[in-house]
C-alpha cells in the first residue's frame, strides 16, 4: 500500500510542476489544416472581429518598409564656408573665379554625402536631411556624391565662356581638395525612425461582422480562409480568456496531465512490472517524462521556433536504457501534452511520433556508437519528409518561413547528438548500464576477462559457450541479448581465485577435492560466487553485470557434494545451508537464461553420447528441475519463453557436438604407399 501511495505522490508532484509551467491559454475547439477540407459544421461569426494579417504578409510589409525607408543625414553647416573660402583664396583671378565659386556654393547647398558601406547607392530612391531641427525628404538624385560633385564642377567650368587657359588652370587646382561631404549619415536616428515605422504597421486588413459566414462545411481551407480562421481563433481566445477564469484552465490542464501520466504508469504496471515496482526506475522514468515536457514548454516560453525543440532527447535515452516500449509510451504521452502548445498540432504530433518511432527502432539493438548518429540522420529525414508533405498540401511552394522551419529541424537533429554524453552522465549518476557500456565491458581485452583467460582458461571457454547460448536464447524470447552475453562472460570470474578447484581447469594430475571433505569442497565451490562479486566491485563493474554473478546459481544446492555427503554419512543430518548457494534467484529474464545456459553447458560435457536425443533429454531435465525448485519465480519469464529456451539450447548444443564423418583408412597403394594425400 505504501508503495502505491508513493507512486501516486510522485505522479501528483510531477503533474503539479507541469501544470504550473503550462501557459494558461485557451485553445480553439476545431482542428483544421491549410489545403484540407473543413470537416466541421458551417462556421458563422458569433461576433465582429478584425482580419489579422498573416506572419508572411507582415514580414513582407516590414521588408518593403525597411527597403524603402530613407536614411537620415544631418547637414554640417561649417563645411561649405570653409571650403568655399579656401577655393576663393586659391584662385588668383577673382573675376574669373566668381561663377565657379557660385557653382561650388550651389553644390554644397544641395549637399554632398558620403555613403557608408551598409548603404548601396543603387538601392536608394530618397534620403531625409535634418537641418536646424527640421527634416525634409529629398530625391537621391538631388544631392551629390563626391564623384558626382567633381564631375558637375568640371562640366560647369568647361561650359563657361572663360578662356581655355583659365579653364585649364581652374581644373588643375585639384578640385577634389575643395569637395568635402557636408551630409553625414545618422545611423541611430535612421534606426529609431525605422523602428517607429515598423511599429505603425497596421496588423489587420478588414473586418468580419457578426452573422457573416466564415467557412462552410467541406469547403477547402484556402490561404484566405485559413487567414480568417486564424483571426477568429485569436479573437475567440481573447474573448474566452477574459470570460473564463484561470482556475478553469488550470483544472482542465491538470486533468489532461494526470491522464497522460496515469496512462504511462498503467503501461508500466501491465507491460514492465519490474520497472513499475522499482522505486528508482519509476521515479527516473517519470522524471524523464517531466523533462521531455519541460523542454517543449521552455522552447515555447523563450519564443524559440517550436520545431527547434529536441523533444526526442530524453525518449532516446529511455530507449537505450529501458527499451523501446517504455520510450514509445513516454513519447506518446509527452507529445500529446505538448501539442496543446504547438501552432500546428496535428502536423506536430505526426512529425514527433514518426521521428520517435524511427529513432526508437533504429536504436533497438545498439551495437555500435555510430548507430546513434545514423538514428539522428533518419530522424531528420523523417522530420523533413513529414514537414514537406504537410507544406505541399497546404501551399504551392516553400516560403522563407518554411526554410526557417527546415533549418530548425536540422538544429533539432544536431541537438539530439548530445544524448551520447548526457547518457554517459546518467549512467554514472544513477547507476544504469546502457548497451554502449555493455559493448565496452564485453571486449575480451577488459582486464577481468584477460585475467579469466590467463588464470582459468577452461572457465573462460565455458563462459564463452554460455554467452553464445544465452545470447541466442534472448534473441528468440525478447530482452537484451547484449546484456545476457556480457553477464555470461563475467558470471564465473570468482573462479580465478582458485581455478584448479574447478574441473574445467584441471588438466590432469588428480582432483584436489579428493583430499577434502564434501562440505569443505562445497564451501570452496560455493565461495566462487561471493569472490566473483568482490572482484567485480573491485573492477567497478555495474550492478547489471554483478547480478549475473550473484544469481547464476540462485539458491540452488551444490548437488554433487550434497548427495555425496548424504550417501557417505546416511546417519548424519546434513547442514543444508553449507551446501546451498547464497543467491538470490534470478530477477530478470536475462539472468534466468544465463542460469539455464550455465547448467546445461556444464552438464552436456559429461554426456558420453552427444546425440540429439540425449542432449534434448538433458536440457529438459535440468531446466525442469530448476523450474520445479522455483528458481525462476522472481524473473519476468513465461512458460512459453522457457520452452523456447529449451529448444534453442538443444539446437545449439546439437550443432556444437554434431557427429563428424569418419574418414576411411586408405589401403596400401603403390601410387600412394604412405597415404600422404589423405585430405584429413
Amino acid at each position: 500500500m505504501l508503495q502505491h501511495l508513493l507512486k501516486i505522490g510522485i505522479i501528483l508532484i510531477i503533474s503539479a510542476v507541469i501544470v504550473a509551467l503550462l501557459p494558461k491559454i485557451a485553445s480553439f475547439d476545431s482542428s483544421y489544416q491549410k489545403g484540407m477540407p473543413w470537416n466541421h459544421e458551417t462556421l458563422v461569426a458569433p461576433f465582429d472581429f478584425p482580419i489579422h494579417k498573416t506572419p508572411e504578409e507582415l514580414q513582407a510589409e516590414a521588408e518593403k518598409i525597411a527597403r524603402e525607408h530613407p536614411p537620415i543625414f544631418y547637414r554640417v553647416e561649417t563645411v561649405m564656408p570653409v571650403q568655399v573660402n579656401r577655393f576663393r583664396d586659391r584662385v588668383s583671378n577673382a573675376q574669373h573665379a566668381a561663377p565657379v565659386v557660385n557653382k561650388l556654393q550651389e553644390i554644397y547647398e544641395k549637399g554632398i554625402l558620403l555613403l557608408p558601406g551598409e548603404l548601396r547607392q543603387e538601392d536608394l530612391r530618397a534620403i531625409t536631411v535634418a537641418r536646424n531641427n527640421f527634416a525634409s525628404e529629398m530625391d537621391f538624385n538631388q544631392v551629390y556624391t563626391l564623384k558626382n560633385a567633381y564631375s558637375a564642377l568640371v562640366d560647369f567650368i568647361n561650359g563657361t565662356s572663360l578662356p581655355g587657359e583659365t579653364k585649364k588652370s581652374l581644373i588643375d587646382l585639384d578640385l577634389n581638395d575643395y569637395l568635402k561631404p557636408n551630409l553625414v549619415y545618422d545611423k541611430q536616428k535612421t534606426r529609431l525612425s525605422l523602428e517607429k515605422r515598423l511599429k505603425e504597421i497596421n496588423r489587420i486588413h478588414g473586418m468580419v461582422h457578426r452573422g457573416e459566414t466564415i467557412i462552410t462545411k467541406n469547403e477547402r481551407v484556402s490561404p484566405e480562409k485559413y487567414a480568417l480562421l486564424e483571426s477568429f481563433k485569436i479573437e475567440q481566445a481573447k474573448t474566452i480568456g477574459s470570460a473564463r477564469s484561470r482556475l478553469l484552465i488550470t483544472i482542465s490542464q491538470t486533468i489532461l496531465t494526470l491522464i497522460a501520466l496515469a496512462s504511462f504508469s498503467i503501461f508500466l504496471y501491465f507491460s514492465r512490472k519490474r520497472l513499475f515496482y522499482s522505486n528508482k526506475d519509476f521515479v527516473f522514468l517519470h522524471c524523464m517524462f517531466l523533462l521531455t515536457v519541460l523542454v517543449g514548454i521552455l522552447g515555447y516560453s523563450l519564443e524559440l521556433h517550436f520545431l527547434l525543440v529536441p523533444v526526442l532527447f530524453f525518449p532516446i535515452i529511455v530507449n537505450i536504457l529501458f527499451g523501446s516500449r517504455a520510450a514509445l509510451f513516454l513519447l506518446l504521452g509527452a507529445v500529446l501534452l505538448l501539442a496543446y502548445l504547438a501552432p500546428n498540432s496535428y502536423m506536430y504530433v505526426f512529425m514527433q511520433l514518426s521521428g520517435g518511432i524511427v529513432s526508437i527502432y533504429s536504436l533497438s539493438h545498439l551495437q555500435r556508437r555510430g548507430q546513434l548518429f545514423l538514428a539522428v540522420t533518419l530522424v531528420l529525414a523523417a522530420y523533413i519528409l513529414v514537414y514537406s508533405a504537410f507544406t505541399l498540401v497546404q501551399q504551392d511552394a516553400f516560403t522563407t518561413e518554411d526554410l526557417l522551419a527546415l533549418a530548425s529541424l536540422t538544429g533539432n537533429a544536431l541537438l539530439l547528438c548530445l544524448t551520447y554524453p548526457v547518457l554517459y552522465l546518467f549512467e554514472k549518476l544513477f547507476g544504469y548500464t546502457s548497451e554502449i557500456s555493455l559493448i565496452e565491458f564485453s571486449n575480451p581485452n577488459h582486464p577481468l576477462l584477460r585475467l579469466l583467460t590467463k588464470k582459468a582458461p577452461g572457465t573462460f571457454q565455458h563462459s564463452l559457450m554460455v554467452a553464445n547460448l544465452a545470447e541466442e536464447a534472448v534473441y528468440h524470447i525478447g530482452g537484451s541479448p547484449l546484456l545476457a552475453r556480457t553477464g555470461a562472460l563475467y558470471h564465473d570470474i570468482g573462479k580465478t581465485r582458485d581455478p584448479i578447484m574447478f574441473i574445467e581447469n584441471q588438466t590432469g594430475g588428480g582432483n584436489p577435492h579428493a583430499a577434502l571433505d564434501f562440505d569443505e569442497s562445497a564451501r570452496i565451490v560455493i565461495g566462487h560466487v561471493m569472490q566473483g562479486v568482490e572482484l567485480a566491485h573491485k573492477h567497478n563493474l555495474p550492478d547489471a553485470i554483478i547480478n549475473f554473478i550473484r544469481t547464476h546459481h540462485g539458491k540452488s544446492k551444490a548437488k554433487y557434494f550434497y548427495v555425496s555427503y548424504k550417501n557417505k554419512y546416511p546417519d548424519r543430518d546434513a547442514d543444508e545451508a553449507a551446501f546451498t548457494y547464497p543467491g538470490p534467484d534470478p530477477g530478470s529474464k536475462e539472468c534466468a537464461v544465463v542460469m539455464m545456459a550455465d547448467a546445461v553447458e556444464a552438464a552436456s560435457r559429461t554426456l558420453e553420447v552427444k546425440n540429439e536425443e540425449n542432449i534434448s533429454k538433458l536440457v529438459n531435465e535440468l531446466i525442469n528441475t530448476q523450474l520445479k525448485e522455483g528458481r525462476f519465480n522472481n524473473a519476468d519469464i513465461t512458460f512459453k519463453d522457457i520452452a523456447t529456451v529449451k529448444r534453442v539450447y538443444t539446437e545449439q548444443l546439437v550443432t556444437i557436438y554434431h557427429a563428424r564423418v569418419t574418414y576411411p583408412k586408405l589401403e596400401k597403394d603403390d601410387r600412394d604407399p604412405a597415404g600422404e594425400n589423405d585430405p584429413g
